[in-house]
């Protein structure tokens, strides 16, 4: 990333952390972008800044910024007077996409279905908000490819980097937008980044997740979330304990997070939570089997256990990919999907809310699923800003066999409308899932 790239992540931190104390209509986003903007670095943050053909020392620059911040700080001051502690809801700005669909585009309209696309399966997703494009990232033939889905036109294209990650079972990515990365989670720690405008994977040095005794590691067990609040992207590692780490995009390393307890204590070390933040309270959301907890980076503490979920199709002792789970910012709700029912999670009201599908118990066999092409497991699922939808890739789904266990395979794109409760296909699948394809997916 740039000098200034870096230069923006701090400065917005630390307006960031102005804004959480007063009440004012500043965007600390926008005010930082829109400051670095007008006044670009020809040589780097050390290098003086010219305005009207003026050379501006760093150390004067740097005074009109504070400047700008206390004008900032007095009128909230003048405006609400002394405030308390911010308690729920603390609504973080949102991160704008960079990215608009060019005109003339149809969104909405199917891909062609004869396209070259991934091979089937649940494969882990990212959306690239600066280029408007799905990362995803496969296992085929003993290697690793790496795909992009435009949104605006609902087509694949195969990428060829010169060299690509380690995906390892239950891989996880999440797009860094301070850093304008993907983030790779790679077995053991560790991890690469992808950087679409060079199509370059680049590997995170070995030792950046450093042991702590005692500690029980699972090959790519982690959940990955990026918390804009924090401009990071935050690793939930599977083990004992379940350790939390944190990626500094403008540093390039993982930092470790201290938490008060152990959440979701499982003498197994198998226990597989859905992660995501929650930007209407800026707090991580952690589900499992019904419950769901928020998480508070800054002060590293889990809430106790909130509203449980309607009965959700997560669950029955089959694994989860991490894929269920996504962010609605148009909605501001957190959004799961899984056997044709999607449900929403309200953090600022602790509320849930079935929004499709009938309730399930978590079985392959429940028949209340049936054969529609949401009804579907192991699928990837990631939030859409350009377009403000849900969109799903590939899983298992039900091919309508007698055995109801009977389940294949398949390549198609979904998206749902959370505002409608409706589902769209942006994608036939290539070809039909039949019950010779694939038996119904191991415990």
């Amino acid at each position: 990333m740039t000098e200034r790239d870096a230069f923006e992540v701090r400065f917005q931190a630390a307006v960031r952390g102005y804004a959480g104390r007063v009440s004012s209509d500043l965007d600390p986003v926008e005010f930082a972008h829109r400051i670095a903007a007008r006044q670009p670095r020809r040589h780097g943050f050390a290098a003086a800044l010219t305005w009207r053909g003026v050379a501006v020392p760093r150390r004067a620059w740097v005074l009109l910024l504070l400047a700008a911040l206390l004008a900032a700080m007095l009128g909230g001051m003048l405006v609400v007077g002394s405030q308390q502690e911010r308690k729920l809801p603390a609504v973080v700005p949102p991160v704008r996409p960079a990215f608009a669909c060019p005109p003339g585009s149809t969104p909405d309209r199917p891909g062609p279905a004869d396209q070259v696309r991934p091979p089937s399966g649940g494969w882990p997703m990212a959306f690239d908000r600066t280029f408007g494009k799905i990362v995803l990232v496969a296992r085929e033939q003993g290697g690793v490819e790496t795909w992009t889905f435009d949104v605006c036109t609902n087509t694949w294209t195969q990428m060829h980097p010169a060299a690509g990650p380690y995906l390892g079972f239950m891989g996880m990515l999440a797009y860094d937008a301070a850093a304008r990365r993907t983030i790779l989670m790679g077995p053991f720690g560790g991890g690469w980044t992808y950087d679409l405008a060079s199509d370059a994977w680049t590997m995170m040095a070995s030792d950046t997740w450093t042991a702590r005794p005692g500690t029980v590691y699972v090959p790519g067990g982690a959940r990955l979330a990026y918390d804009s609040g924090a401009a990071r992207v935050v690793a939930l590692q599977f083990g004992s304990p379940r350790l939390m780490w944190s990626f500094d995009g403008v540093a390039g390393t993982w930092e470790p997070v201290d938490q008060d307890q152990d959440v979701w204590p499982d003498p197994e070390h198998n226990t597989q939570p859905l992660f995501a933040y929650d930007a209407s309270v800026d707090r991580l959301v952690s589900y499992y089997r019904g419950e769901v907890r928020l998480f508070d980076l800054r002060t590293g503490t889990w809430s106790p256990p909130r509203a449980t979920s309607p009965p959700f199709g997560y669950g029955g002792g089959y694994y989860s990919l991490g894929g269920e789970i996504a962010y609605d910012e148009a909605a501001q709700r957190t959004v799961l999907f899984n056997m044709g029912q999607v449900i929403a999670y309200d953090a600022a009201a602790d509320r849930w809310e079935t929004l499709y599908g009938p309730p399930s118990d978590g079985g392959l066999a429940d028949g209340l699923c049936g054969i529609r092409p949401e009804c579907r497991n192991l699928h990837s699922m990631v939030y859409d800003p350009v377009n403000e939808r849900l969109v799903v890739y590939g899983g298992n789904v039900h091919t309508g066999a007698v055995d109801p266990g009977w389940w294949g395979p398949s390549d198609d794109v979904l998206t749902f409308d959370t505002r409608t409760r409706e589902w769209t296909v942006l994608l036939e699948a290539s070809r039909p899932v039949t019950p010779e394809v694939s038996p119904s997916p191991g415990k």
